[in-house]
């Protein structure tokens, strides 16, 4: 029952919504005409066995209340009483009434136009309600027993109950129960069914007619509607799956800027220490031969020589240090732990100072920008611990949290440090700006706090 149901609903939510107006439009017709005319034929039938039933009760007691009198004192009428109602049945009142029947209060049948039905019981309730002194007719469907003879009919009968009292008084000592031929009754009622059907559907046409034309310029409206935001939609997925592409081309740029920048400062380290810095060198071993051939200076500190000793050393470190903050060490296939750990080793290594490191277990391999990322934030972190906190505290976190990797960079201030280093020995690096733009670049941020004592970088990189 339900899979049907919802079968039928399917196929309606299938149609179109004038389709659905007509199919919603006649079965409302049709119920409200089945119902109308239902309640119409029903209200007739009752008024019309009303006046049945009580014209019944006046036959009954005209013509056979005087003929039964003397069940008042006996349970069975006499031949010669039986005869006269049978002869009754041949009259004029033939014509209308085609059955009757005696009733006693026990059910027992004293008199019945089929013979063969006296002397038997058929308790009923409508023997009951007659022997109250009310009178019942209606239309009966002869499905009882005692209804053999009157199916042999083949009429649609009018069943009528009315009490027979004794004269003189109200005591009911009998029922009579008389079968009305109700064809032209059945035939008045069928009228009125299909009459009041009629009226309702020459009522109900043309409002149906106003509403399917309300119903069909709303269908127009929300079918170009409908066509035009689905016109609206179909623009807003391409202009989606524009944008779509035009983000990751923009990350592809990113990404390839950040990789061309990391190479263009490897080439340039590389030119620094392939070029001047060779050169430099050179220069280191010749001047040694050319002081021992100045006479004219020898053992003076401000011969031109010493001088240019001095200059060509100091630009010699200051070289080597640039090139040497530019250049990445080798980074590839290393995990992210081993990044970090190879930041921090290089850092003790340049500045002979000692780093606490905490790090998680982060043994996955990471793209290359994050790679690179991860290298020069601790790379960062650490110079400037070193810098400005004279490497005093200097400590380095790395933990995975959610699908985020959280590295922080602090130190514990410069109180307890040891002489501030000389500019020179500041490795130069990108700088805190540089590093906010690489990390928003992989879509991550930064944030730098100050602790009681000290600093903290901290940074959020998501792992892909």
């Amino acid at each position: 029952m339900m899979e049907a149901l919802s079968r039928y609903g399917a196929i309606f939510r299938g149609v179109g919504l004038i389709h659905r107006f007509w199919i919603a439009a006649a079965v409302t017709i049709f119920v409200s005409m089945t119902v109308l005319a239902y309640a119409v034929s029903h209200r007739f039938e009752s008024i019309a066995m009303r006046a049945a039933a009580e014209e019944g009760a006046l036959l009954v007691g005209t013509f056979l209340g005087p003929e039964v009198q003397e069940l008042a004192n006996s349970r069975t009428l006499s031949s010669e009483t039986v005869q006269r109602l049978d002869q009754r049945l041949h009259s004029k009142l033939g014509e209308r009434v085609k059955v009757i029947k005696i009733w006693l209060r026990d059910g027992t049948l004293v008199y019945a136009t089929d013979k063969r039905m006296v002397g038997q019981k058929f308790p009923s309730s409508h023997l009951e309600i007659a022997f109250a002194g009310r009178v019942s007719g209606s239309f009966n469907q002869l499905d009882d027993n005692e209804n053999r003879f009157e199916r042999d009919l083949h009429l649609p009968l009018i069943e009528i109950y009315a009490p027979f009292h004794r004269t003189g008084t109200d005591e009911v000592i009998a029922v009579g129960e008389i079968y009305n031929d109700g064809g032209r009754l059945a035939a008045d009622l069928k009228g009125i069914r299909w009459t009041t059907a009629g009226i309702v559907g020459a009522i109900t046409a043309p409002m149906m007619a106003v509403l399917f034309l309300m119903v069909w310029r709303a269908n127009m409206i929300v079918t170009r509607n409908r066509e035009s935001l689905s016109r609206k939609i179909e623009e807003a997925r391409n202009l989606a799956m524009q944008n779509d592409q035009l983000r990751r081309e923009a990350d592809d740029a990113r990404l390839e800027v950040i990789q061309s920048n990391e190479q263009l400062l490897g080439s340039i380290g590389q030119d620094l220490h392939d070029g001047p810095i060779q050169m430099l060198s050179i220069l280191m071993l010749k001047l040694p031969v050319l002081a021992a051939n100045g006479q004219a200076f020898a053992g003076s500190l401000s011969s031109p020589l010493n001088i240019a000793a001095d200059l060509a050393a100091n630009a010699l470190s200051e070289l080597r240090d640039i090139s040497m903050g530019l250049v990445l060490p080798q980074l590839e296939g290393l995990t992210v732990k081993e990044t970090l750990l190879l930041a921090v080793q290089r850092h003790e290594g340049l500045t002979g100072t000692r780093v606490e490191r905490d790090i998680g277990d982060l043994s996955f391999y990471p793209t290359a920008p994050l790679r690179t990322c991860l290298f020069r934030v601790v790379q960062e972190g650490l110079n400037n611990a070193y810098y400005y906190a004279k490497g005093n505290g200097q400590h380095v976190a790395a933990t995975l949290q959610d699908r985020w990797i959280v590295i922080t960079v602090s130190d514990r201030g410069n109180e307890a440090a040891g002489p501030r280093p000389s500019d020179s020995s500041r490795k130069t690096g990108l700088g805190l700006a540089g590093l906010q733009r690489r990390a928003s670049s992989l879509g991550g941020s930064l944030h730098i706090g100050h602790l009681p004592q000290g600093t903290e970088l901290r940074v959020w990189l998501p792992i892909s």
